[in-house]
């Protein structure tokens, strides 16, 4: 493991991303888990992720959901986001807010869905809409309806919850791009909830120089052994900086707004 400031090179044509709330925390989303997470700072939110408290915990899930999607529409996307679509990189994300395709990322895979959509409480339906995020405890109050139109059971949104499995098709999109990719490069997460855990050795098993940004890297010798380099900074400034070598472009840009 070496440590540093790791600039990509002309050998790293095929960069991939694996990214978590860190990216998002500046535009006022937070992250999780921690002593300043939301989970600490406010419990009811954890509690209403738990997949078994079903149907009664809907309203929590339309007001924390609606509220964070809301916030990120608002905020829009951040100096990281914008760097990592400006290199044209595909996405692996753990977040649930949007700000990749915002930034104009085209390829990416949500792990744990997007709060910008409601599904079909059913398993068996297929239904599924775009929101308008909103403040409120209720579907109406984020641009849905109640109950689907297709099969009259209750809407919720649509994000994985604690003991629901994660959507298949991202997850074996995510697997083929950590296999394919020359740098993969973890951005903004814990690294320990898997399989997401999982994608940094899969690509590196798989030929990849391992990249970890993170402003607080963790003190996990395991953690550690699985990247090829650590970089204790902030990303929306080392991004950009990528970004602007690898583009051939001047010290600065507008469209890093904060």
């Amino acid at each position: 493991m070496r440590s540093g400031r790791f600039v990509p090179g002309p050998e790293h044509q095929e960069i991939v991303f694996l990214t978590g709330s860190g990216i998002s925390a500046r535009t006022g989303l937070g992250t999780f888990r921690g002593p300043e997470g939301l989970w600490t700072l406010a419990p009811e939110t954890e509690q209403a992720m738990h997949a078994e408290l079903l149907p009664e915990s809907l309203p929590q899930l339309w007001s924390v959901w609606g509220r964070m999607a809301a916030i990120a529409a608002e905020h829009g996307p951040t100096p990281g986001h914008r760097a990592i679509a400006r290199l044209g990189a595909p996405v692996i994300t753990q977040n649930i807010d949007g700000l990749h395709q915002a930034a104009g990322s085209e390829v990416v895979a949500e792990l744990h869905g997007s709060a910008l959509f409601a599904v079909c409480l059913s398993p068996e339906c297929r239904w599924r809409a775009p929101l308008d995020p909103g403040d409120g405890d209720h579907p109406e109050d984020h641009g849905v309806p109640a109950t689907c139109p297709e099969c009259g059971a209750p809407t919720r949104p649509d994000v994985v919850l604690f003991d629901e499995t994660l959507p298949e098709a991202p997850l074996a999109q995510a697997v083929r791009l950590a296999q394919q990719a020359e740098l993969f490069v973890v951005v903004g997460t814990s690294s320990t909830v898997f399989p997401a855990a999982q994608l940094a050795p899969t690509a590196r098993a798989h030929g990849a120089t391992t990249v970890l940004i993170d402003i607080a890297p963790p003190p996990e010798t395991s953690l550690r052994a699985v990247f090829d380099h650590i970089i204790a900074e902030d990303a929306h400034e080392v991004l950009p900086d990528w970004e602007r070598t690898l583009n051939q472009v001047g010290s600065t840009s507008f469209l890093d707004p904060f």
